[in-house]
């Protein structure tokens, strides 16, 4: 169970960096002014994949201690029983790797306007 909540806290990690890099591209690589809005439908995407997969990685680890929880036999709620933790940690994945790839399409493209 660690192992998958480790590798949940790197993907977390790595769509928060992923976020900060899409904004460093458009400023220092594509050389887009500060005044200018960088804000289009790549970026929205990029920034909206990226977010999906901070937020399911994060579901992701709660749902795992509520596991953890539930083999002890602690009290604890049964609200979140119905939901498998592998959908989410897959969702966390598709959102992260969807994010990578419209930022890699995005640069290609944006790359070969400049």
């Amino acid at each position: 169970m660690s192992m998958f909540s480790d590798n949940a806290k790197t993907y977390i990690q790595l769509s928060g960096a992923a976020l900060a890099v899409t904004l460093t591209f458009a400023r220092e690589v594509l050389h887009v002014p500060p005044g200018q809005n960088i804000a289009n439908g790549w970026m929205i995407g990029m920034w909206t994949c990226f977010a999906v997969a901070i937020i399911s990685g994060a579901f992701y680890q709660y749902l795992a201690v509520k596991y953890v929880e539930g083999c002890i036999d602690w009290e604890h709620s049964a609200a979140w029983d119905w939901l498998q933790a592998g959908y989410v940690y897959g969702i966390m994945l598709f959102s992260f790797y969807g994010g990578t790839i419209i930022f890699t399409v995005y640069a290609i493209v944006s790359l070969r306007h400049t």
